[in-house]
């Protein structure tokens, strides 16, 4: 999808603007924030069709029948409105589409991301009066609500199929190649800005993707307005700044970020700063992007702790009045797991992107045996069982 008249600036100022203000309101309208996002996106949706997106909403809602009963019942009549009558799904090829991440189009087209078709749940639900709430789990996202049986999920990807824990793991095990622990700690509810946080990262991920890197900024204005005391934002503002040719202000807002950053994140930001004056835009060049099943991934383990324990060793034997060699030597570490298609995340922390979240690794664990969402990172990782 290109939308074929973005915004005009103006356009996309008051957008930004309304959207900052909602997030910032005591009770944020989930759907409201999704859709002026969609609009920043899609120039085509204008307040007509802002409004017919949130009529639609209305409409589904007043489908549900009357006070259908206790939550169970509730459950089900979703299901059947949603899933069986309007047929909103996804399906493996959603996820390669962008306008899965845009409500207005999930509603137009009944197909989505998981955690757009929940939104569509969610807020359909709220309207008749059920109490449901958004539930992200790593690379996945369902409905629960207060009531439900204890461990009961509404999957809107399938439709609105009820799930337990058990039949969840299995959904996730199937997405991630190797069983898991669904925990009560990952099934927590999510409240509107948190699921605007990961809805914005989808979106923003989606135009990397395609070298959309423009747009991908654009995205990045809702987030900062979302978190505006997140300085990661930042970073990665600097980083799409090189990546649209803006080297001037790319620099300064890199070296903004490295002056508040600690430890080797500094150290890092302020060396990839000294290679974009050297390089330019060169300096972020990376192999053609790669994804592993967990098989893959694994058998190349061997060869990415021989690469990192090496680094480790010649790292260690290095005074701490040698930073400039010792930054040298993570860089050339770096380098080379890149060749191999990894993704580097910290110090001595690699990702292999599985298509649906990332496998972690971190020296010296002994073994590939951790995965986490794109949104949530090394923090929100979970063991494979």
């Amino acid at each position: 999808m290109r939308p074929p008249n973005p915004p005009s600036p103006e356009r996309s100022a008051e957008l930004r603007r309304r959207f900052a203000e909602e997030a910032r309101s005591e009770r944020p309208d989930l759907s409201q924030l999704c859709l002026l996002v969609g609009a920043e996106a899609d120039g085509a949706l204008d307040e007509a069709g802002i409004d017919a997106a949130q009529m639609e909403l209305d409409r589904l809602a007043g489908q549900l029948p009357f006070r259908p009963g206790g939550p169970m019942s509730w459950a089900t009549a979703l299901h059947h409105l949603l899933g069986a009558r309007e047929g909103f799904c996804g399906s493996p090829a959603d996820y390669q589409r962008l306008e899965s991440s845009l409500l207005h189009e999930v509603l137009r087209r009944r197909r989505g991301l998981p955690i757009l078709l929940s939104v569509v749940w969610v807020e359909v639900a709220r309207r008749a009066g059920a109490p449901v709430y958004g539930v992200a789990l790593p690379g996945h996202f369902v409905v629960g609500g207060p009531d439900l049986p204890e461990a009961t999920y509404l999957d809107a990807f399938d439709g609105g199929a009820l799930y337990d824990a058990g039949a969840l793991a299995s959904r996730l095990a199937s997405i991630f190649g190797q069983p898991v622990a669904v925990g009560r700690e990952i099934l927590r509810p999510d409240p509107p800005r948190a699921i605007l946080v990961r809805v914005l990262l989808n979106l923003r991920r989606s135009y990397e993707r395609r070298d959309r890197w423009e747009e991908a900024l654009d995205a990045l204005a809702c987030s900062e307005a979302l978190e505006p005391g997140d300085e990661t934002l930042r970073r990665e503002r600097g980083l799409l700044l090189v990546r649209c040719g803006r080297l001037d202000e790319a620099l300064a807002v890199l070296e903004d970020y490295a002056a508040v950053a600690e430890g080797k994140d500094a150290e890092m930001t302020q060396r990839l700063v000294e290679a974009i004056r050297t390089h330019g835009a060169q300096a972020l060049a990376a192999p053609e992007k790669r994804t592993f099943t967990l098989d893959e991934a694994r058998a190349l383990m061997p060869r990415v702790q021989e690469i990192t324990a090496d680094a480790v060793e010649r790292y260690s034997k290095l005074a701490g009045d040698l930073e400039e060699a010792r930054l040298e030597v993570v860089q050339s570490w770096a380098e080379e797991l890149r060749t191999l298609g990894l993704e580097i995340k910290g110090l001595w922390l690699v990702d292999f992107d599985s298509g649906a979240g990332y496998y972690c690794w971190k020296y010296p664990e002994p073994a590939l045996n951790h995965f986490h969402s794109y949104e949530e990172g090394f923090a929100g990782r979970l063991p494979l069982t």
